[in-house]
């Protein structure tokens, strides 16, 4: 190519990644933008471009074991949008060429102990580059963290003081007729799932495990039953995983203060839950949140404490659920993408004990529709010269990378933020 295009997508032919190469197509010919979709078999992506009515300027062959592809498309692109997953897997060495020549690269990564190795290895040469590296730039962990931040910034608004707290609760509304677990999660969510169960990375997990060095910052997770801040609503632990949201937030939080910014004390917590009785889909599901509750938090404690076993244990367990489970390239109907939606609300409080809240409500799938749409519109707000986002590089988060002036973009991909007290 002459010319660079504005975004690549690189792995359009998976279950996000065709919502994905839907979306941007759409949206690149409302804002006048150029994209390119890339993948390592140009039948197969060819083929799942036609199904959606995708048409990019161009399409890349890019294969993670030939370094040469890589480098040719992080040459090609001013952002990539790495659809490649399991991260821990296929995703390196994606983030060593956007580090080393300053491309921009959003993912959709859960896999928090991989994504710490890939901090210490790469953060610094993309500071130096110039390049934003966005993790976990999908329904995990993008408007949960944009939530606890514009809910911050209200409070210290407010107040003058610093934010010590915010606690977020999701609700999930499902019309749709599941038919199997596939139309829950998809095969490659449930692999990468597997695949840091079998590291042992869900034993160890730690909410402020990605903080840069020096936060100081430590703590353990709770998985007890508990009620919201702001809705009183009794809470489960987050589907699919509790512990993919709280390191990004907290990570963002730890880099803002890094820079100087007042907004977060330096012993700030973020919490979150799913509303239990949206789990529960009966007339009495309210009635039952606080057994749903309780039932959901002795699940996670399990396979918390499964986590732990010997490394033998651990493979033979993943090995049984990868033959259980949904395969590589299964997930849901696309008919029933358009039969869920979600809504997070989120409280925060200062020092003195001030409080913001903010709801967030999302339109499709939580994992597949607003992920693919969320991730889409980040790319394109990226790779927009015009666009007010802060000037933070490196290894960064959604909030951090993006900032809070851009949330009313997010509107065309299903997602609306208020200030609701």
């Amino acid at each position: 190519m002459s010319e660079r295009v504005d975004v690549a997508a690189f792995g359009p032919t998976g279950v996000t990644g065709r919502e994905v190469a839907r979306y941007v197509s759409h949206r690149a010919r409302e804002l006048g933008v150029s994209w390119a979709a890339a993948g390592r078999d140009r039948g197969r992506v060819t083929e799942a471009l036609s199904a959606v009515g995708a048409a990019p300027d161009e399409v890349l062959v890019v294969d993670v074991d030939e370094p040469d592809t890589v480098e040719a498309m992080v040459q090609a692109a001013r952002v990539v949008i790495n659809l490649v997953g399991p991260y821990a897997r296929y995703g390196g060495p994606v983030y060593a060429a956007c580090a080393r020549t300053g491309t921009h690269q959003l993912d959709l990564t859960g896999e928090t102990d991989w994504l710490r190795t890939m901090i210490d290895r790469h953060d610094e040469t993309a500071a130096a580059s110039g390049a934003k590296i966005v993790a976990s730039c999908g329904f995990e962990a993008l408007p949960f963290e944009l939530a606890a931040h514009h809910a911050a910034a209200q409070a210290h608004r407010r107040s003058g003081r610093a934010v010590v707290s915010v606690d977020v609760d999701v609700s999930i509304d499902n019309r749709a007729n599941l038919r199997g677990a596939s139309d829950a999660v998809s095969g490659g969510t449930f692999t990468s799932g597997l695949d840091a169960f079998e590291r042992g990375a869900m034993a160890d997990a730690d909410p402020f495990e990605l903080d840069p060095p020096g936060s100081g910052a430590t703590g353990r997770y709770s998985f007890l039953p508990r009620r919201h801040a702001c809705t009183a609503q009794w809470l489960a632990p987050v589907f699919p995983s509790p512990v993919l949201n709280p390191p990004i937030v907290h990570r963002g939080v730890a880099l803002r203060r890094r820079e100087g910014d007042p907004t977060f004390a330096p012993d700030f917590r973020y919490t979150e839950g799913t509303v239990a009785s949206s789990l529960v889909p009966l007339p009495g599901g309210r009635v039952l949140g606080p057994g749903v509750a309780a039932s959901m938090a002795a699940m996670q404690t399990s396979m918390t404490l499964a986590g732990r076993a010997p490394a033998s244990v651990r493979r033979a367990m993943a090995g049984l659920g990868r033959r259980l489970g949904p395969a590589a390239g299964e997930g849901p109907r696309p008919e029933t993408l358009d039969d869920w939606s979600y809504r997070i609300d989120a409280r925060a409080e200062t020092t003195d004990g001030t409080t913001a809240d903010v709801r967030v409500d999302g339109d499709g799938h939580p994992g597949y529709k607003p992920t693919a749409t969320i991730v889409g519109e980040a790319g394109l707000i990226l790779a927009d010269g015009q666009a007010p986002v802060p000037e933070s590089v490196g290894i960064v988060t959604p909030a951090t990378a993006l900032g809070l002036d851009v949330l009313g973009r997010f509107a065309r991909a299903g997602l609306r933020f208020a200030v609701t007290g």
